[in-house]
């Protein structure tokens, strides 16, 4: 008996080595360690035993914690629609990790923005609508799904208009130091953010242009 758990677990460990799949390999280690763990019981080995088994409650650890990771995300169906008409470029589970890290607020008839000043969020509208101001009075409209200020994040320069909620509006804002440590955080999902705001920016130049 103590001869085929010794043989089960190295031939394992040897399976292991040829497995690319993380959570597979993970697994497959932990059994094998499992079976060399009662190996060294049966030979009273109670060393050996002990240091297999924290490599069993390790690797089934990492086990667990891959299979939370790679289950699939379901957003709120209230965020469909934007996940899918703004950041489809995302996964779900950057986007869901993006939007854990912004504040929603809700402001009523309020100066979001004023002309010559450097921001220090980003926002997102989520309903109602704000009105783009310049001196000559009312040049746009953003509603859902329009950033706010992402010119700022793009480029440091000041607001170029004042930018005021026409009632009742809701957004999401995410501060801009927080984004721009997301570089050395994950440069991946930043450079998608950076995408989408221009993006985002681009639109609105080519409608303020009649294209």
């Amino acid at each position: 008996m103590t001869h085929l758990f010794l043989n089960f677990g190295y031939g394992l460990g040897i399976v292991a080595l040829v497995i690319k799949d993380v959570l597979w390999l993970r697994a497959i280690l932990a059994i094998s360690q499992f079976s060399l763990a009662t190996t060294a019981l049966l030979m009273h080995n109670h060393n050996a035993a002990f240091w297999n088994m924290t490599f069993v409650v390790i690797n089934l650890y990492h086990v667990v914690r891959i299979i939370r990771e790679r289950r699939p995300i379901e957003l709120p169906d209230e965020l469909n629609d934007l996940y899918n008409r703004i950041f489809p470029s995302m996964s779900k589970k950057e986007f869901f990790y993006f939007w854990q890290i912004g504040n929603t607020c809700r402001v009523v008839d309020e100066l979001l923005i004023r002309e010559g000043e450097r921001q220090e969020n980003v926002s997102l509208i989520l309903s109602g609508k704000v009105d783009i101001i310049k001196a000559h009075g009312k040049i746009a409209e953003l509603s859902r799904g329009s950033f706010v200020a992402e010119m700022s994040f793009l480029t440091g320069d000041p607001a170029s208009a004042d930018v005021r909620a026409a009632g009742t509006v809701e957004l999401i804002s995410w501060p801009q130091e927080k984004l721009r440590g997301l570089k050395q955080l994950n440069s991946g999902l930043y450079m998608k953010i950076q995408h989408i705001l221009g993006k985002d920016l681009a639109g609105k130049v080519k409608a303020s242009s009649g294209g």
